[in-house]
């Protein structure tokens, strides 16, 4: 690893109650700061889905009880606006305005969008010292049409709104991560994510700005960056299957947020910030931008999610993930495991 870690501190964290960590994305990293600082009268940014789906926005909440709200990763840009009383206001103009009010304020968004509100700040002169912000490890959000297409997708099959989606439903525990999709007529869609064309399209494609991130290594902006832990074993003490969070804190200011997390009800453990570091490249590199992304986004335009999918990994080789699947679906498990032994033995 290329990347200095010094100055650098690291905890790993899940939620004890086992139905609040299966609601989380990881293990409610995001959730537990936020709760640290609602219990002290402040008050919270994070990202939600638009109300139909087809976009992610900011939420501005103040309770507890609305903490539900900004749960749940979203894998798209988060549009800088927030819907109050029924009205869209400008993300920036009103967290400054809560700051004026001496409110305690956590912002919780990607790199750039950190350091776009630091800067906004800055230049109105806005005082920041009662502000915490949050970052996530990115890997760079998916393209917004990516999103978009798919939810309409799904309604056009399900012949129904969307009521609720998450693109991180812990259906066998953290991993493999499932897409889940819930219908006003009632109806439930959950297939493993890697595997839909959602997740595909994810793990090839972002942003043309995303792949040479200006907000990565020394350059976070945030005081905390939270994300999952990857690279933790079973046979580690922080170990935990549905879930665990890791948090990279920056800031004396981070670690005095960090101090107020209840660890009664949430498992916080001290972590070695280089192994940490090293097993989430994402927090100091971007990932590398394919030589066909100008047609896949052409595609995506011309011919739609699918389309483009099928036309990017080869039909020969969707054809084969398809059977895979389906043979996943009906066949018992010793059947799948003798399968794959005879195919090793060639």
């Amino acid at each position: 690893m290329g990347f200095d870690c010094s100055g650098l501190k690291a905890y790993s964290g899940y939620y004890r109650d086992t139905q609040k960590l299966l609601q989380s994305a990881s293990g409610g990293a995001a959730s537990v700061l936020a709760q640290a600082v609602l219990r002290n009268g402040g008050a919270v940014f994070g990202a939600c889905y638009s109300p139909d789906f087809r976009t992610a926005e900011y939420a501005y909440i103040e309770r507890l009880e609305d903490l539900g709200r900004l749960k749940g990763s979203k894998y798209i840009p988060t549009l800088k606006r927030v819907l109050l009383d029924g009205e869209y206001v400008p993300l920036w103009p009103l967290v400054a305005e809560k700051l004026k009010e001496g409110r305690e304020i956590l912002f919780t968004g990607l790199g750039c969008d950190v350091a776009a509100l630091k800067s906004y700040l800055k230049a109105n002169h806005v005082d920041s010292s009662r502000l915490y912000t949050v970052d996530l490890i990115c890997y760079g959000p998916a393209i917004p049409e990516i999103h978009r297409q798919y939810i309409e997708m799904l309604e056009k099959k399900y012949r129904s709104r969307m009521k609720s989606f998450t693109v991180r439903h812990k259906a066998k525990g953290w991993t493999p991560k499932h897409i889940r999709a819930e219908f006003k007529n009632g109806r439930e869609f959950i297939t493993p994510f890697h595997e839909s064309d959602y997740g595909m399209a994810f793990s090839i494609y972002t942003r043309e700005q995303c792949y040479k991130c200006r907000f990565k290594g020394v350059n976070h902006q945030a005081d905390i960056t939270v994300g999952d832990f990857w690279g933790i074993t079973p046979e580690m003490e922080s170990w935990n299957n549905n879930g665990v969070s890791i948090f990279i804190v920056r800031t004396e200011k981070a670690q005095e947020l960090i101090s107020r997390i209840d660890t009664q009800e949430f498992a916080l453990r001290a972590e070695d910030v280089n192994f940490v570091v090293r097993n989430n490249p994402m927090y100091y590199e971007s990932r590398k931008k394919p030589e066909d992304y100008g047609k896949f986004c052409d595609d995506l335009v011309s011919k739609g999610l699918h389309r483009a999918i099928v036309n990017q990994i080869g039909l020969k080789q969707y054809c084969t993930m398809i059977i895979k699947r389906f043979a996943k679906k009906i066949l018992p498990a010793p059947v799948l495991r003798m399968a794959k032994m005879i195919l090793r033995r060639g």
